[in-house]
């Protein structure tokens, strides 16, 4: 009883202090995805977990006990942060995996599948594994990912390169003072 009693209050102070959640479409979680320099060859089993643990909700949390719990958008387990300061396998607040900022939760899910793939996840062995994954393909961004290109060259700067100028020798004749 005083497990789900802890949890209520913790639940309540998230909302309280104006926790900011947001639960993305397909595409716009592709988007973000990518921005963040996921790897297109895991994207769609990416979305797929996604879908399966937290329906693309950032503020998703699943208690199973009171020391069993998983946070944000890639349901990240509690061995991974710690309540209310920075600690854990990622060194991170699990707030922090429940707002609607997903780098930090993006960097913590990549250290999870580093340290134990995409099998740490039970829904994606269950939902995404052998089976056919979102397609994502049909999203813009996959189509034109967002521009991590060079800037125009009319914009680009000349910082630490020699300009090369090229003269005629009849200009070198006309003008000597070039």
């Amino acid at each position: 009883m005083g497990s789900a009693r802890g949890v209520q209050i913790f639940l309540l102070l998230t909302l309280c202090l104006g926790l900011q959640a947001k639960v993305f479409t397909r595409c716009q979680l592709t988007r973000e995805l990518l921005k963040i320099n996921f790897s297109r060859t895991f994207l769609s089993n990416w979305v797929c977990l996604i879908e399966q643990e937290s329906d693309r909700n950032t503020s998703a949390l699943v208690v199973k006990t009171s020391r069993r719990k998983y946070y944000g958008l890639f349901q990240i387990g509690s061995e991974y942060c710690k309540e209310g300061k920075k600690g854990g396998k990622c060194d991170i607040t699990c707030e922090s995996l429940l707002d609607d900022d997903i780098k930090d939760d993006s960097v913590c899910a990549n250290k999870v599948f580093e340290l134990e793939g995409f099998k740490y996840w039970s829904k994606w062995e269950a939902r995404c594994k052998g089976h056919t994954l979102p397609d994502i393909e049909k999203c813009p961004d996959w189509q034109h990912p967002p521009s991590r290109a060079s800037p125009p060259r009319d914009k680009r700067t000349a910082r630490g390169k020699r300009t090369v100028r090229r003269f005629s020798k009849r200009s070198l004749i006309l003008n000597p003072l070039i």
